[in-house]
């Protein structure tokens, strides 16, 4: 069975092959929306947003992830940032951070092979009998498959442009990324996978430095010129050689 739904203003989609009823998917999709109510900073009333306005201490929840944002500012020599302004603002963590929480709440309910995926980052689980084809989108044709990612088990995280405009900021130079197309990155964390696809996108031309130091986790860097850069674990899970042609 797969649903989709609208939350933290993006489409939810979960497939969960073994469902027999709609009680799983009532119950990932309101831990979803928990989270989105407690983290929003689009929200007034979220524990976030009073934090910002110092209305109230960070919970124990809060003050691990305002740690694991700057053990991952540290990681990534300060491409990923959770800091604007001198506010804190944890979202390009939280959605990672959400998956994981919804995957791990799957696997106590049982379910051993299912497909989350919010707003482009997905996680996968499977028990060996259920492969799943991930396609990723051509960022200068929308309407197209750029490629297809073939796994079993783990997380997939794309950072772009072309779905949001530009939104992402290089939070070292200050100024909008603008030199990529897109960068997809595959490894066995949502959360480092997400971290790392905004922050390699935030990179730019430094993004390929950047990825030799980040073990585990394969990537596909599409350039300015539209020209594929893959890490050398990444062509395996492919369906395509890169500049094959394809529908």
């Amino acid at each position: 069975m797969r649903r989709n739904k609208l939350i933290m203003g993006t489409n939810v989609s979960l497939d969960i092959p073994a469902a027999m009823g709609e009680e799983i998917f009532d119950q990932v999709f309101a831990l979803l929306q928990q989270i989105d109510n407690r983290y929003s900073p689009y929200k007034k009333d979220s524990e976030l947003s009073k934090y910002q306005r110092h209305e109230i201490k960070a919970s124990r929840e809060l003050q691990k992830i305002e740690a694991d944002c700057q053990r991952f500012e540290k990681l990534t020599d300060g491409y990923f940032s959770a800091y604007f302004a001198g506010e804190f603002n944890p979202t390009g963590y939280v959605k990672g951070w959400a998956i994981k929480q919804a995957g791990e709440a799957l696997k106590k309910s049982g379910h051993k092979k299912f497909c989350l995926s919010i707003g482009g980052d997905i996680l996968t689980a499977s028990d060996g009998s259920k492969e799943w084809n991930i396609g990723i989108q051509d960022p200068l044709n929308r309407q197209k498959i750029l490629n297809k990612l073939s796994i079993f088990d783990g997380a997939i995280a794309t950072s772009g442009n072309y779905e949001r405009g530009q939104h992402i900021v290089n939070p070292i130079s200050g100024a909008l990324a603008d030199e990529l197309l897109s960068v997809t990155v595959f490894g066995s964390d949502i959360i480092k996978a997400d971290v790392l696809a905004t922050a390699l996108f935030a990179a730019g031309r430094d993004a390929e430095r950047l990825v030799g130091h980040q073990r585990g986790y394969e990537t596909l860097i599409i350039d300015g010129d539209g020209q594929s850069h893959l890490s050398s674990g990444m062509q395996k899970l492919l369906s395509y050689s890169p500049g094959s042609s394809h529908s």
